[in-house]
């Protein structure tokens, strides 16, 4: 199970570094966003060619201390960003297990960096718009379009990513890392074709199909060693591959995948849905019950683990699984299945672009903002982005073709990731891999079936009705939290009970009742609100 979008996850537990005081004769950056196009440019910048400083110019940067210990400048794509912008970088670095105190030191009143450098080095939901509105982060939109032409493209290029990037106050107050050749879907659905072949059966097209796959999978010593010990259907219920994925069919997709700000939300004719109280997602948990009292689902699926999970279909003993891509090629794509009611099939997707927000800020204590977002946008450059990502052209892991691309070579056998690349781990800085990114590196085909050809299968089927990345303010986000810890405690337990015991007809109604009472319909107002807001950003 090869999670790229764990990618995230890894960013919020990392730890970064403490950061010094800019340094420099200039005043530090004003907060009002428009020092860019008001200002005389400094007499030390180039702004447009290179290097970006006349004169030697030092930064101070706060990032991730890599796994290797090493510093950033150790590595030769820093060195070469170095000679090209004439820009030193001072790499203020702290391991993961003490960022989080000590990030709240330095913005308590500790000595700040000139900036923050990594992927997600600063939380998207709390630290950007808190520090922004508060000044200690600058609004970063007049120097982008002054100084910033790679950044610039990006947001005239793509309008969602300016929706997404933009705070409740109308500032930018921090750049994101991109990827947009992200999986376009989370878990899919997977059914041991060899299984199929033995009974003589057909694809399942709908849920009673699938049903009725499920029954003849667990009646028959499908795989013949003479006992009845296959498992017709397993996932991994709270993480990327489970069982909500399947909801699609009974015509509301639910977006609960191990709580990563989902929540149970979708959006319909620009009207925030909370999914969990639908008739629909009733309809889809009745379902999976039906299927675990009759023995055809996994005990384990809410308990187990990746390695157990992975373990069942490397051996080929679970009929159907929902997972990333299994290494096990019996497994073959079971597209998304029409509903009871004869609901088309949908499936939820998850757009490509921009991951985490927090990646990358200015500080006011920074004297140099203008060389500052010039040399941040030089990473946002496609060549740049796909160095960081694949690494260093003229080193190992990359070979010039004539076409003017570059072939990635796969890392060799007991080779070091890190001196074979002459990069960091992508977690470890800022980047944009756009199409264009994307299109410079042409891997070699290993034969084998990719995320790609799964997402393939599923394109006809997926939606995208999921709340937007958003920014709430300090205040939204207090009262949303204060609703949301009851509410989807309460949602949780019953979704368990119902799942694992029935009874969901009868106590539906008072679940409704209770969770208004615990305020979710007040809960909903604000994600409207914010919503709307989002909405109305040009």
């Amino acid at each position: 199970m090869n999670r790229k979008w764990g990618l995230s996850t890894v960013a919020l537990t990392l730890s970064m570094a403490v950061g010094l005081a800019g340094c420099g004769d200039k005043e530090a950056a004003t907060v009002d966003g428009q020092k860019a196009t008001t200002a005389q440019v400094p007499s030390n910048l180039n702004v447009t060619d290179f290097p970006i400083a006349k004169e030697k110019l030092t930064l101070n940067i706060a990032a991730f201390k890599p796994p290797s210990g090493k510093d950033l400048n150790d590595y030769k794509f820093f060195q070469d960003i170095e000679t090209k912008t004439n820009i030193h970088i001072n790499w203020n670095l702290t391991p993961g297990s003490s960022w989080q105190e000590k990030k709240n030191l330095l913005f308590a009143g500790g000595e700040l960096p000139d900036a923050f450098y990594a992927h997600g080095i600063l939380s998207e939901d709390t630290d950007v718009v808190k520090y922004g509105s508060q000044g200690i982060l600058i609004p970063l939109e007049g120097y982008i379009d002054t100084y910033a032409p790679n950044v610039k493209k990006l947001l005239q290029d793509n309008p969602v990513y300016k929706k997404q990037l933009t705070a409740p106050d109308g500032h930018i107050y921090s750049l994101p890392t991109i990827d947009e050749t992200y999986s376009r879907t989370k878990s899919t659905m997977f059914i041991n074709k060899k299984w199929l072949d033995e009974l003589k059966l057909p694809m399942p097209t709908t849920t009673d199909e699938l049903y009725q796959t499920l029954k003849a999978f667990k009646e028959n010593d499908v795989g013949g060693n003479n006992k009845k010990d296959q498992i017709p259907m397993s996932f991994l219920q709270n993480w990327n591959n489970d069982v909500n994925s399947l909801f699609g069919a009974f015509g509301r997709i639910d977006r609960d995948v191990h709580k990563a700000g989902n929540n149970h939300l979708s959006v319909e004719n620009n009207k925030v849905i909370y999914t969990a109280v639908q008739p629909e997602y009733k309809a889809a948990i009745q379902y999976v019950n039906k299927l675990i009292s009759e023995g055809l689902v996994d005990q384990e699926s809410f308990t187990q683990d990746t390695k157990v999970f992975n373990a069942k279909t490397a051996k080929g003993i679970v009929g159907v699984a929902f997972d990333w891509n299994p290494a096990n090629q019996d497994y073959v794509s079971l597209p998304p299945l029409k509903g009871p009611a004869g609901q088309k099939p949908v499936w939820a997707e998850y757009p490509a672009g921009i991951l985490l927000r927090g990646s990358f800020a200015i500080t006011n204590v920074n004297k140099n903002p203008e060389a500052t977002i010039r040399w941040i946008d030089n990473m946002y450059d496609p060549k740049n982005s796909m160095q960081l990502s694949k690494g260093v052209i003229g080193g190992q892991s990359l070979k010039e073709r004539s076409d003017g691309k570059y072939e990635v070579v796969n890392l060799p056998q007991g080779a070091n990731e890190d001196d074979f690349k002459q990069v960091p781990p992508t977690a470890y800085s800022v980047w944009a891999t756009t199409k264009a990114a994307s299109d410079m590196a042409v891997a070699a085909s290993s034969g084998k079936r990719t995320k790609i050809d799964i997402d393939a299968v599923y394109a006809p089927f997926l939606v995208n009705d999921s709340f937007p990345k958003a920014y709430f303010t300090a205040e939204e986000n207090d009262q949303i939290s204060r609703y949301l810890t009851d509410v989807d405690a309460y949602v949780s337990k019953m979704y368990a009970k119902w799942m694992m015991s029935g009874g969901i007809d009868k106590e539906w109604d008072d679940y409704v009742k209770k969770l208004n009472e615990m305020g979710l319909d007040k809960m909903m107002k604000i994600y409207q609100t914010v919503y709307d807001r989002y909405q109305a950003t040009k």
